[in-house]
């Protein structure tokens, strides 16, 4: 039954995460950090989008090449001269947010966090109770809820960070690897045979289907 829902995660995830999903992809097969995220209102209508660009160009309404351009910031930025009450949107977002991308959110005003995936290195919904005025925002976080999603952002990331090979690569891995270790050694098998080639070639759906099918075999010891 477990195999089974896995083979459905991108019809049961709903459409707000396969929309971060898809931006989460896009960013992953352009080459820069794996993360999407989206804002919508309570009635599940997206409002805005965004996706990681700092390795990759500025579009319109969004930043580009910086290190401030992460996904929910550039899901943010689609707020500007919008006349909706920020109190009444959710962030979704594939990956636990930064400190930079908490700081975004409580700023905003936005009063929901929902994320994917728990980031043990960099991952600050903790700085939510850091002050006063952080705590006074009251912002409501929704954690990971479905295995799926995660195992598929963590194996994103980590697979970037192999590829990328900087110098906190290590830690980034290590992190991963105390929560989900299926992930990472996903991640481990793709940059081994240099999938991303392949992968970034494929749809986010397909994309996610190849990730979810790859856990199965590694689970059987294929």
């Amino acid at each position: 039954m477990y195999v089974k829902a896995r083979r459905t995660l991108w019809e049961r995830i709903g459409p707000i995460w396969r929309i971060a999903f898809e931006e989460a992809w896009a960013a992953y097969a352009s080459g820069t950090v794996p993360v999407g995220a989206v804002v919508a209102d309570t009635n599940g209508a997206i409002v805005s989008r965004g996706r990681n660009r700092i390795f990759d160009d500025a579009v319109e309404g969004q930043i580009g090449g910086s290190r401030l351009a992460h996904a929910e910031v550039n899901a943010l930025l689609g707020l500007a001269g919008s006349s909706l009450d920020p109190r009444a949107l959710a962030l979704y977002t594939t990956t636990e947010p930064c400190p930079l991308c908490i700081g975004a959110v409580v700023m905003a005003n936005v009063r929901e966090i929902r994320y994917a995936a728990r980031e043990p290195y960099a991952g600050s919904i903790t700085v939510l109770d850091a002050t006063s005025y952080m705590r006074s925002k009251e912002i409501r976080v929704v954690p990971p809820d479905d295995a799926d999603a995660e195992a598929v952002s963590i194996a994103m990331g980590n697979e970037f960070h192999l590829r990328g090979n900087g110098p906190r690569v290590a830690e980034l891995v290590a992190g991963s690897l105390a929560i989900r270790p299926d992930a990472v050694a996903l991640a481990q098998r793709l940059h081994a045979a240099g999938r991303w080639a392949v992968l970034r070639r494929m749809s986010a759906r397909e994309g996610i289907a190849e990730l979810l099918g790859q856990i199965d075999l590694l689970a059987q010891g294929v």
